[in-house]
């Protein structure tokens, strides 16, 4: 298993590697090569797919540790803190057992995180800062990760999903937001 260190940098610089699979289709589509041509051309040719997804080619910067424990988590472990920030933010008590994440099934723990989801929302208040437009916790991920991050995290779901563009909310309540759920999905 690959070290934090080395994990972020794959991460950084072969994102495809996690990509969606409607990110590889729309790359092949985009290249005019046939659906199983894209992992051939991406041994030699990155930029190519970074372009096509959107992607400025850069050095990844140094790894913040809440960015690497969030990659170091499992999918179900993801979706659940996604579920989570859910709850806290937008204001829903069911958010985890019927949002976007759920994927149709009610979560044994969901009633287990209700009592600490309404306690972290009293104290980040996020109906204060938070427009009732956003009703995706993506977007507050999208938001905490910053464009560089973002454009790369992004590609973890379908291309018709989520935005490509980030909105700026207060890195003070994002980052308790994020320290917190992070905290609750590796400790539970």
């Amino acid at each position: 298993m690959p070290d934090q260190t080395e994990r972020w940098i794959q991460w950084w610089c072969a994102p495809w590697q996690w990509a969606h699979p409607d990110w590889m289709a729309l790359f092949a589509e985009r290249s005019g090569l046939p659906a199983l041509a894209p992992q051939a051309l991406l041994c030699g040719r990155h930029n190519a797919f970074l372009q096509t997804v959107g992607i400025t080619p850069s050095q990844p910067p140094e790894p913040s540790a809440s960015w690497v424990q969030w990659l170091m988590l499992s999918a179900d472990r993801q979706r659940q803190a996604l579920n989570l920030a859910g709850s806290i933010c937008l204001g829903r008590a069911a958010f985890r057992a019927t949002g976007p994440f759920a994927e149709g099934r009610v979560h044994d723990d969901a009633l287990q995180h209700e009592d600490w989801c309404r306690s972290v929302a009293k104290a980040l208040r996020p109906g204060a800062w938070l427009a009732p437009s956003i009703d995706d916790p993506r977007l507050l991920l999208a938001a905490w990760a910053g464009e560089a991050s973002w454009s790369r995290l992004r590609l973890s779901w379908a291309p018709d999903e989520v935005q490509h563009h980030v909105i700026e909310l207060p890195q003070n309540k994002l980052q308790t937001l994020w320290q917190s759920v992070l905290w609750r999905v590796t400790s539970a």
